[in-house]
């Protein structure tokens, strides 16, 4: 919900600015995200956020982990609802699945590339805040 919020808030404010048109993809993308582990959570456990009446080995929330996903947005920050108390342990696939970096961000690296970029330039380029490079060098 705290997401949804902030979308409505960035589209009623700064929307028009090219830094409201990047966090507006960001907040999209974290919403869509959320909402997807949301869904897969509440059907791993058989039932909604908030509402009672567990089966036995169901499994139950237990708050939520952080993750990130590489965009060529930059990082996306979401919330991953955590389960526990189930039979089998809970793995979400959807999750699997962010791991990595998006095809075009290595799109882009290929075209700075192909532009006459050098490879440290371009390494240089897709540094994150802490130097750690995001792409890798295969």
């Amino acid at each position: 919900m705290r997401t949804r919020q902030s979308l409505c808030d960035l589209i009623e404010g700064r929307l028009s600015t090219p830094a409201g048109r990047s966090e507006l993809m960001k907040l999209a993308t974290r919403l869509i995200v959320e909402e997807a582990l949301e869904g897969e959570s509440r059907d791993a456990v058989g039932r909604d956020y908030y509402e009672h009446s567990a089966e036995p080995g169901q499994g139950y929330r237990n708050g939520v982990r952080s993750g990130r996903l590489k965009t060529a947005e930059g990082f996306v920050e979401y919330s991953a609802p955590q389960v526990a108390g189930r039979d089998e342990p809970f793995r979400s696939e959807i999750r699997e699945h962010l791991k990595g970096r998006t095809e075009a961000l290595e799109d882009l690296a290929v075209e700075l590339l192909a532009r006459g970029l050098s490879v440290r330039d371009i390494e240089d380029a897709f540094r994150d805040e802490t130097g750690r490079l995001l792409l890798s060098k295969t």
